[in-house]
């Protein structure tokens, strides 16, 4: 019974949220230094794979929002950004963003490179406030991690989803994509809800008080014609 476990829990790390990874990246407290502790806790061994695995990810992703952003920025740089400047310093801040440009370094690069917030010091720190009051500085970064941030994440219990997939995929259903399974049990949890804590109960359960109360009405309705016959 241990083994089988171990495998999937095995199983289970494996299959880690590479978009849950990038999410904690753009937590200016935390960036890859926590990924490293945790990965290394998991797995000493497979650490530096996974650390390279994410950090693939989130370039291929940023990449993805400088080839699309760089037409719109280049439009609103000079009529949007420099507004906020004031008026004795908009000079320095040219020369400053030209400087940050020839460096080779981009807005990911630099974030990575900055130093940690101290977590202690930083405890109430909102994350997206964080990256609303630094787009200027990342610009493409910034509207990058305001959207991975902002995605809806699932906490239902992990018993609650796979009880549900013998809904999902029934014998009229048996050939779904991953994908869609994946998203047709995320869509019934965002339009139901969830079970308050401590009244949560399994599929198994309420199929048996389902079952339990049909008897109930079967039982029921026999007695009624036991009586109009008798």
């Amino acid at each position: 019974m241990v083994k089988s476990m171990k495998l999937k829990f095995n199983k289970y790390w494996d299959e880690y949220s590479d978009i849950l990874a990038i999410a904690a990246v753009l937590d200016p407290r935390l960036k890859f230094e926590i990924l490293e502790y945790c990965f290394s806790v998991l797995d000493q061994s497979t650490c530096k794979r996974r650390l390279a695995n994410v950090r693939s990810k989130i370039y291929k992703l940023f990449g993805a929002y400088k080839k699309n952003q760089r037409i719109s920025s280049a439009a609103t740089t000079s009529q949007g950004e420099t507004h906020d400047v004031p008026a004795g310093y908009r000079g320095f801040y040219a020369f400053f963003s030209q400087k940050a440009v020839g460096s080779g370094k981009s807005a990911l690069d630099i974030y990575l490179d900055e130093p940690l917030l101290d977590y202690a010091a930083h405890k109430k720190l909102n994350v997206l406030h964080y990256w609303r009051d630094n787009s200027a500085r990342f610009r493409e970064l910034a509207t990058m991690a305001r959207e991975v941030l902002s995605i809806p994440i699932t906490t239902v219990a992990s018993e609650s989803s796979f009880s549900i997939g013998s809904r999902v995929l029934n014998k009229y259903r048996s050939c779904l994509l991953p994908t869609n399974v994946q998203a047709l049990v995320c869509t019934r949890n965002w339009l139901k809800g969830f079970p308050a804590m401590g009244d949560e109960k399994t599929e198994e359960e309420k199929e048996e008080e389902e079952k339990e109360k049909e008897k109930e009405e079967e039982s029921g309705e026999s007695t009624d014609l036991t009586r109009d016959l008798s």
